[in-house]
């Protein structure tokens, strides 16, 4: 079974990227999207779904993403999406804060939350309604074997496939980087753990999504529908928090986050990841392309990782689709070469940003937290500091 794509990884950035290139290849590209696990398996919904935060950019970017239905894949989107309105940012122990509107760079939407399951539901349907995309799922691989003209895999099933161009969208440890030799650095080890839950909260949120640095890491409440809040907590010491019951959790919440939300009444499932800074030492090979974490692995600080991993879907989409139109072979390095050397600069940039936020914000010493306030204080009266950070972190690159 011969494919011109193989995307390996049918999670969302995988299946963004084969409904990417069937819009603008018209549906002329045969691509298969291979996925470990059985479509919705392992998903909570309800009250203990778990969500991702799309920006302004990638809502953007998912409007040019036309589908099958002659739908953009936003429509479908929207619908399903939170959103967000306004950002509070604040230190906690300190008066400085910052807060972005919608309305001060003329949006109606800084962002949007959606759960992960009722994404994949509309990302797998619209890759059905495509006659050129096979999903298969659950499938294992066995082996990867590469040669000038052509990747072949063996699955574990023992149907062999092979195409011009295989795409890493497998995440951290990405199975496509190994078998080509494409290393996964850790850049830092931040000697922090991810807490995920969502949270019912007293007061309405009102579509506004909360920041708040602490000493152990930052705190991310992100608006949901029925008034819960998805939660991202960072923390250095994460058995000892897992292992407290439900009200003990959130008390222990209350107090690092505070108030501005009423009382925290209840709590859904608990999911903990530890953080890594990721980074693999080269983006492409013959052949051979990733994106997402298998690129890079970020903090979830701000909220970055997700938002770049599009924008290396949308840039590999439009590489794939030039050298279509030009009826090059777009599996070949100097082809591959344009996506690479066009994602490295927002890579590099927002990498080092988030990095850099963590740096300044978990430092305890005196004068950096006397600079920190400050320089939330003068954030919040600049428009040209907001403007520059708006660019990035609205994924505007």
């Amino acid at each position: 079974m011969h494919y011109d794509i193989i995307i390996v990884g049918g999670a969302m950035t995988g299946a963004s990227l084969a409904l990417a290139l069937s819009s603008q290849t018209q549906g002329k590209i045969k691509i298969a999207v291979l996925e470990k696990q059985v479509p919705q398996q392992h998903q909570q919904s309800g009250f203990d779904a778990r969500c991702i935060a799309l920006s302004a950019g990638s809502c953007q970017r998912f409007n040019q993403i036309l589908l099958a239905n002659k739908q953009s894949l936003w429509q479908l989107l929207a619908p399903l999406c939170e959103p967000i309105t306004h950002i509070h940012v604040s230190d906690r122990g300190h008066s400085g804060l910052a807060e972005f509107s919608a309305q001060e760079f003329h949006l109606t939407q800084l962002g949007a939350v959606i759960e992960l399951n009722q994404a994949g539901v509309v990302l797998t349907q619209a890759m059905q309604d495509y006659d050129n995309i096979d999903y298969f799922a659950p499938v294992s691989i066995a082996h990867i074997e590469r040669n000038a003209d052509q990747v072949k895999i063996k699955l574990k099933d023992h149907r062999t496939l092979s195409t011009n161009l295989l795409v890493g969208a497998d995440g951290t440890q990405s199975k496509v980087a190994s078998a080509v030799g494409i290393s996964q650095e850790i850049v830092r080890e931040y000697q922090q753990t991810a807490i995920i839950s969502n949270i019912l909260v007293q007061q309405p949120h009102q579509n506004r999504a909360f920041e708040r640095f602490t000493a152990e890491g930052p705190i991310a409440l992100l608006p949901m529908q029925d008034n819960l809040m998805s939660l991202v907590w960072c923390v250095k010491n994460a058995d000892e928090i897992m292992s407290l019951d439900d009200q003990q959790f959130l008390t222990r919440l209350q107090q690092r986050f505070g108030w501005r939300l009423g009382k925290l009444l209840e709590c859904g499932k608990r999911f903990a990841y530890p953080l890594n800074l990721y980074k693999a030492n080269q983006h492409i090979e013959e052949r051979v392309a990733l994106v997402g974490n298998a690129c890079q692995t970020l903090h979830p600080v701000a909220g970055q990782g997700f938002n770049l991993g599009i924008r290396d879907v949308m840039s590999l989409a439009n590489v794939v689709a030039q050298a279509y139109l030009q009826q090059q072979d777009w599996g070949e390095y100097q082809v591959l070469q344009k996506y690479a050397q066009q994602r490295q600069p927002d890579q590099s940039h927002i990498m080092g940003l988030t990095d850099g936020l963590l740096s300044i914000f978990a430092n305890n010493v005196l004068p950096l937290q006397i600079g920190r306030n400050l320089g939330l204080m003068a954030f919040s009266q600049s428009s040209l500091l907001r403007q520059y950070f708006a660019k990035a972190t609205l994924g505007w690159c």
